[in-house]
Parts: structure tokens; sequence; C-alpha cells
């Protein structure tokens, strides 16, 4: 009995309808005795573990009081109020919440596309803050964390190799070591892995074309050629993000066509905007502020003048340690979150802003 058969003619024709209709068939069944129907806002991971995938990461529903919505007031707050006592919650961190510097929603159009200047324009689209580390939309259904260079710079954590392959782990060494807090109690941490699955990928995120439609449908009906089903699915987003942590660049004069470019200074803004000021205005998550007055593009300029070691040059790629007293620091950059090309260009806005 066909309990899959679909036109992909007719599935594309209803797409903004919101669902998939079967096509007409004298042998079709009827749709309230089908084990399972595709539709736009199918969870990826219901299609993978249809085609024979385990689904990792699971939520602890043995875990009191968790919640998404408690998860979501961590994530953006730092703080919820506790299932038992309805008590406002201790702190996670004193220094960061999660989205000083991850987003909660799509970063690229490709979920594949791991250039930052494709990942800068659609901030810039969507109004929304360019950051140093990857978006929580879509980690549930990524297969490793902390990849590529983060392993030399947290190698001595305990928990950093596990967290490679265990998002629960890569969430606790985020608690304790990236945001300089305390790690999550169990109905805390079930309770952000729950908000983290309101954020997994659905089929109308994808990319998909008729022809994968027909691979994954007869797949499924068939019960035959399942691996291949998964690898068109996971073809169309990104199962870890890399990280790759590239040399401080030589402070040189610029050539003046660099340095007169309006493109660059244009993209140097809206990296000056979306990136620095997300977290310095107002000192918002960093006890250094920093607003769009001159004194602020000339300490900048300076520093970078002078290699000093908060020149964007090199603060960019290689952070700050926490100061004594003041654990918040600076987070370096990857070259996949922001290229020698995006820094550049920052420095001419800087650069350009502190000579008016």
């Amino acid at each position: 009995m066909r309990l899959y058969s679909f036109s992909i003619a007719a599935l594309f024709a209803v797409w903004g309808l919101g669902f998939w209709q079967p096509a007409a068939s004298s042998t079709a069944t009827p749709i309230a005795q089908m084990a399972y129907t595709l539709k736009p806002e199918t969870p990826v991971w219901d299609v993978l573990v249809r085609l024979g995938k385990f689904r990792r990461f699971s939520i602890d529903t043995t875990a009191t009081g968790y919640s998404a919505e408690k998860g979501k007031e961590i994530v953006e707050k730092g703080y919820t109020t506790h299932p038992i006592t309805g008590k406002k919650t201790k702190r996670q961190s004193k220094y960061f919440t999660c989205i000083a510097c991850h987003n909660s929603s799509r970063e690229t159009k490709d979920l594949t596309d791991q250039n930052p200047q494709s990942r800068l324009q659609y901030a810039l689209d969507n109004k929304m803050p360019f950051l140093q580390g990857s978006t929580f939309f879509g980690i549930v259904n990524r297969e490793a964390f902390y990849n590529g260079d983060y392993k030399k710079k947290y190698g001595s954590v305990p928990d950093i190799k596990a967290a490679n392959q265990d998002l629960r782990k890569a969430i606790h060494v985020c608690a304790t070591q990236c945001s300089q807090g305390r790690p999550l109690e169990k109905w805390e941490m079930e309770s952000v892995l729950a908000y983290f699955w309101t954020l997994q990928l659905q089929l109308k995120d994808l990319p998909l074309q008729p022809a994968d439609f027909q691979k994954i449908e007869q797949a499924i009906e068939d019960d035959v050629n399942l691996a291949q089903a998964v690898s068109v699915l996971e073809s169309k987003f990104a199962l870890y993000q890399p990280a790759t942590f590239p040399e401080e660049m030589e402070y040189r004069t610029l050539d003046s066509r660099v340095a007169n470019d309006e493109a660059r200074f244009k993209n140097g803004k809206n990296i000056y905007d979306l990136s620095c000021k997300h977290c310095h205005a107002g000192k918002k998550f960093s006890f250094f502020a920093l607003d769009d007055s001159r004194k602020s593009f000339r300490y900048l300029d300076n520093k970078m003048k002078n290699g000093h070691a908060h020149s964007l040059y090199k603060i960019t790629r290689a952070g700050t340690y926490p100061l004594t007293g003041k654990r918040a620091y600076m987070p370096q950059y990857p070259a996949e979150k922001l290229s020698n090309e995006q820094l550049i260009d920052l420095r001419v806005y800087v650069q350009k802003m502190a000579e008016k």
C-alpha cells in the first residue's frame, strides 16, 4: 500500500497554503490513517528519525520544573523564576548573557554558507547583531560544537573534548568558561535545551528541490536508500560551525585607495554598529564604553597606531583576559565570523571618523 504518494508539482503548488496535499489515487490511504505527513513545518529531525537516524540531545523530561519559556529567559536575561519557590533565580553570570555573543535567529539565507560577509549583509538586512558566536538557530541539528581552534583555546578545560559531541557539555562549557558564570542546575539545563528545540530546523528552512523531495519520499515509502535521503537533507545545512583563529595582522599605513574607499567605509560602519556597539554601547555587556563620538574613534585609532593590546587588529583576534576584580572579557572573533578584509573595513571607518 502506498502511504506516501505525493505529486511533486502539487506539493509546490500548495506550499503557500502551509501544507502539502497527497495526490489523488484510488489506492491512497485516507489521511486519518496516514502515519506520517510531510509539511513545511515538519521538523527536519522528525524526517531524519523517520529515515532511521537516532535523535540526539533529547530533553530529559524527568527534570522537574523545566520549560522552554524558562530556558528562553535564561538565554536572554541570564535568570528566570524557580519552578518550586517562584523566586528569581541567581544570575547564571554576573558578566554576560548568552545573547551577548549569540543570536537566536537565522543568520544566513544559505544555511551552509560560512562567509562572514554574507552573515553581515544578512544581519544588516534583518536588523540583527553581527556576533562572535554561532547562532542558536538550528543548534540541535548540529553534530559538533567548539570546533576547530576552540579546541586549542579551551584545551585544558576538562569538558571541552566531550563538549565537541555533547550539546549539554557544550552549554556547560559556555556557562562556566565563556560567560565566567556558574553551572546550570539540571532543570535549568533542560530548560535551555528545551528552548533550543524550539529553534530546530523545519523543512521550510531548507532549499529543497522537487528532486530532493522525490528521493526523500521514495526512501520513506519503499524503506530503501535511507542513507542517501539523509545525505540530501543534511547537505542543506551546516552540521557544525568551523572556527579558525587567524594571526594578528601587522599595522601598516593604508594605501590611499583603501583608506578612501567608500564601500569599505560603509562596511566598517556596519560592523561597528552591529558588532562593536552591541556589547560596548552604554557598557551593555562590557565595562568599556564605545559610542559615535570622536573621542571613541580617536581612542581606537591611537591604540591601533601604537600596536597596543587593545588595537582592533589584536583584540579581535586574541580577545582579552579578565582583569583583576572584573571577570568580564572580550571573546575573540574566528575568521568565519570576522574576516581580515572586514577588519580592514572596520579600521577604515574608525580611522576616517577619528580624523573628523
